[in-house]
């Protein structure tokens, strides 16, 4: 499967729309419940984009396949090296395209620029799938919070896994 990575455009938040509504509406891999509006996609994209990447994966006739973006972890000034990455693959792509560790590795390449420490991924605990893939990528987990969301009438636990991506040697406060 041939496909590019770029920054995301306002235009693309019908397609990361669909994309996410599918996960919402259909898995525990988010615990969002009501997928957010195609303006309120519009409106992150731009937000995200002032201080994170914002990235998508789109194929040669523009069709998105993928999302990834990063965003504050807390907000005290001291978390200011961590960010929360979030990836999303559309469903209909193919498992083990490249597709994922492709925007992961150029989020990571963006941050670390952008002088960022750490990446954490937040996973709902029995994602067998995201938690290899995270794994794979050099991830490893820091945390589990067990029955913390309810959704489709179940508890769900997550997991946080961490990445360091930069010196921490090199500061600049």
């Amino acid at each position: 499967m041939n496909y590019k990575i770029r920054a995301a455009k306002v235009e693309d938040a019908t397609a990361i729309h669909d994309i996410y509504g599918y996960y919402a509406a259909n898995t525990f891999i988010t615990f969002t419940e009501i997928n957010p509006s195609v303006a309120e996609y519009a409106d992150s994209i731009t937000e995200t984009q002032k201080n994170y990447p914002y990235l998508v994966a789109y194929d040669e006739n523009n069709k998105i396949l993928g999302m990834a973006y990063a965003g504050q972890i807390r907000h005290h000034d001291a978390y200011r090296y961590s960010v929360e990455t979030t990836i999303y693959v559309a469903p209909d792509v193919p498992k083990h395209s490249g597709i994922g560790s492709a925007l992961y590795a150029e989020l990571e390449k963006q941050l670390s620029y952008m002088g960022y420490k750490f990446m954490y991924g937040v996973i709902t605990d029995d994602n067998e799938a995201s938690i290899a893939f995270h794994k794979a990528l050099g991830f490893t987990e820091v945390g589990h919070f067990t029955d913390i969301g309810y959704k489709f009438g179940q508890w769900k636990g997550i997991v946080w896994y961490r990445k360091q991506i930069g010196d921490l040697s090199q500061m600049n406060n």
